[in-house]
């Protein structure tokens, strides 16, 4: 059956999570943009920690709340109307959980999962690479085995909590040729990790990203993720699952611009009326209104068919690229409506739009969505 309302259960954590946001994430704001990449406040991620918010898709039996995915979806929109770099760290962390929940062993389960669900620390997610982007086959971090240990080498770049990170859980190859049936995930901890570069971005400016540099890091082999042969499919289930929650942020980020651009409009008067009076003016504001809600109802459906085991690479890759575009044509017109006012740097309409455009760059870019959507056609 067809839905389109939030259980109770839902709408509790999305009025819960609201609050928090409100209360103490929307008035810091612009301060968080403007601190800069170089510097890390973990006031905010232990705000989502004490309230179980930080890697929600835990299980409960690790300690963490059990949400699924259309859950999850939902306060990560909430959490991104506020600051979308603080959703960013969130959802590196729900994708460094992904590959243990669906293919690590339980004792992996039992070391990692419960440290992230109970405190206020940080995963990464540990896949491109400053050669690769997108074309995973060039995929040219090794690891190898060596007695009861693997050995990594290789650098990943533009890597979400990367130098704030408690582990990375690596992608990498045990094939030069990088084999599809190669490739594996390895739980890397951070004193295995060199932080080469802390990358400075136009947006998202909260979240941590940085370039690693495994140099003979030495692992563990029970640190290996998975059956052999099966790191594929799981990178694939990873980044799938993951793009509907990066599409939710892409759904925060332009509800908080079209948000405050109606309390502009319906607030700032000229010739003795309010702006929204004006069609030139009301009218975009409705088109703002309305592709929002479709993109975020692509999301929700999305989400719907991962929770439910459904076929969902399309649905995922089309809420990726959808939202994206929604949230950078949203931003833009929230800056047309509300003129030189928006363009400034102490605005926040000038953070949302600087945020939105990261949107059609990560979990695969805009033309990678388009491939994977045309290879399904």
């Amino acid at each position: 059956m067809v839905g389109f309302s939030l259980s109770a259960e839902q709408t509790d954590l999305v009025m819960s999570v609201r609050e928090i946001v409100e209360k103490h994430v929307v008035p810091v704001a612009l301060e968080m943009d403007t601190r800069g990449d170089d510097s890390f406040d973990w006031r905010f991620i232990k705000l989502l920690s004490d309230h179980q918010l930080l890697a929600p898709n835990i299980p409960r039996e690790y300690g963490g709340r059990g949400l699924d995915f259309l859950s999850m979806a939902v306060l990560i929109e909430e959490i991104s109307r506020g600051c979308a770099g603080l959703a960013a760290c969130m959802v590196g962390e729900i994708h460094a959980t992904i590959p243990i929940i669906l293919g690590g062993n339980e004792s992996q389960k039992e070391l990692h999962l419960p440290v992230l669900a109970a405190n206020p620390v940080l995963a990464a997610f540990g896949l491109t690479e400053p050669k690769g982007g997108s074309d995973v086959k060039k995929l040219s971090t090794t690891v190898n085995y060596k007695e009861d240990d693997v050995i990594i080498n290789g650098t990943k770049d533009y890597i979400v909590n990367g130098a704030v990170s408690e582990f990375v859980t690596v992608c990498a190859s045990t094939d030069v040729d990088q084999s599809r049936s190669s490739f594996r995930f390895v739980i890397v901890p951070r004193d295995q990790i060199e932080v080469s570069t802390v990358r400075n971005k136009m947006g998202i400016k909260y979240c941590n990203t940085a370039q690693l540099v495994f140099n003979k890091s030495n692992v563990p082999a029970i640190n290996v993720i998975g059956a052999e042969g099966g790191g594929y499919l799981l990178l694939n289930q990873t980044l799938e699952c993951g793009r509907a929650l990066i599409a939710a942020i892409q759904v925060g980020i332009a509800r908080a611009a079209y948000e405050m651009t109606l309390d502009f409009a319906q607030n700032h008067h000229q010739f003795e009326q309010p702006i929204f009076s004006n069609q030139g003016v009301s009218f975009p504001l409705v088109e703002m209104a309305t592709i929002i809600d479709a993109a975020r109802f692509m999301v929700w459906r999305a989400c719907w068919l991962v929770d439910q085991g459904g076929d969902f690479t399309k649905a995922t890759s089309m809420a990726r690229l959808y939202a994206s575009s929604v949230s950078h044509k949203v931003t833009s017109m929230a800056i047309n409506i509300m003129g030189a006012i928006g363009y400034t740097t102490d605005n926040l309409i000038n953070v949302y739009y600087r945020d939105a455009k990261v949107g059609s760059i990560v979990g695969g870019t805009d033309n990678v969505q388009r491939m994977i959507v045309a290879s399904l056609l």
